[in-house]
């Protein structure tokens, strides 16, 4: 549609806008076009250009709705169970540790109750919960969860974040 304008004033030339045809109200989902003067705003040359946009959440939301969308699981074997904001530093000071050690760690990106992180967890396909709450904190705890077969190892480590990773390492390998 050669009338396009998109409501920018910069455009030169072609201008394009692609749609999910099986979802016409969600409207463009990648637009863009060609702008020869727009530099010049910017710079004293005087610098042709194209460019474009996608609009990463309409499209996923699309694609979503569409059904078109395969589960990815998670690289990371280890999920460090996130209970308290007052220990967000420990938690990113532990994962980090466990990286250095070669361990691939990720955590749920606020706190929330342990059986939706774990079954969220379980359900991105990490083999292993790192559970480590204020209480466990305090005694130098943790428990290794096992996300298929659901059984836990107890895991003492006493603020020793290398102690922890070999322990965790040593439960990895059996």
């Amino acid at each position: 549609d050669p009338s396009i304008a998109r409501g920018l004033d910069y455009y030169t030339g072609i201008v394009l806008e692609s749609f999910l045809d099986e979802l016409p109200d969600l409207g463009s989902v990648c637009s863009g076009g060609r702008y020869d003067n727009l530099a010049e705003l910017y710079t004293k040359q005087s610098l042709p250009g194209v460019g474009a946009s996608l609009g990463i959440d309409r499209l996923l939301a699309g694609l979503e709705e569409l059904d078109k969308l395969t589960s990815v699981e998670t690289p990371a074997s280890i999920f460090l169970v996130y209970f308290d904001e007052s220990h967000l530093g420990d938690y990113l000071r532990i994962a980090a540790r466990l990286r250095e050690h070669g361990l691939s760690v990720d955590f749920y990106p606020e706190p929330k109750k342990l059986g939706q992180q774990l079954k969220w967890a379980g359900k991105k396909g990490f083999q292993k919960g790192l559970v480590i709450g204020s209480e466990e904190f305090k005694l130098g705890t943790a428990q290794l969860k096992d996300l298929a077969t659901q059984q836990s190892t107890n895991i003492t480590w006493q603020g020793d974040l290398n102690l922890l990773a070999d322990a965790i390492k040593n439960e990895l390998r059996k």
